[in-house]
């Protein structure tokens, strides 16, 4: 057993005092800074864009959209929705369907318009309810029944509120949000 050969020294213990070993430096700065900068591009998409500045002719600078101007240059309100609560309920003529059953919703630009659209939401349902009860079984019958209906309701909606307010066009959408036939 003289054959072996004597055990390797075991490495020095650390003194009590001292540090352990330090993190590395380099991931933890980039993972700083791509968080920083994936924040910022966060930012800069989700936040809403500045209306276009006027340019040097004094004129408003290109839109994006043509439909972003509305009359005289300035730029065209936000469609506001005005909702009637109650269902609209028409007998129809004989010959289909007994009942025509929707739920409407009067869109229009800005406040204004939806003042209008409020303050003359009885004779808009009454219009919007003799208009219901002349459609035929025959209009009922067709794929964009519904579409053409949308678009008579927009021109009673707009012939009312001409005949209220003066105004042309104050309404610029009719949309059924509920459209039933029994």
């Amino acid at each position: 057993m003289a054959d072996k050969k004597p055990a390797a020294p075991a490495a020095p213990a650390a003194p009590a005092g001292e540090a352990k070993p330090k993190l590395p430096i380099v991931p933890i700065v980039g993972a700083a800074v791509v968080s920083a900068v994936l924040a910022g591009g966060l930012m800069y998409f989700l936040m809403p864009k500045p209306a276009a500045a006027p340019t040097e002719e004094g004129g408003q600078a290109a839109a994006e959209d043509g439909d972003e101007q509305g009359e005289g240059g300035e730029p065209a309100a936000e469609t506001v929705y005005v909702e009637i609560k109650e269902p609209l309920i028409a007998n129809l003529p004989p010959g289909g369907p007994a009942f025509l059953q929707v739920k409407v919703q009067i869109g229009t630009r800005g406040e204004v318009g939806k003042k209008a659209v409020e303050s003359h939401l009885p004779a808009i349902q009454s219009a919007l309810l003799a208009m219901l009860r002349q459609t035929t079984a025959d209009e009922l019958a067709k794929p964009d029944a519904m579409i053409a209906l949308q678009g008579k309701a927009l021109a009673e909606v707009n012939r009312v509120l001409k005949g209220e307010t003066g105004k042309d066009g104050t309404a610029s959408s009719v949309l059924f949000t509920s459209f039933v036939t029994q």
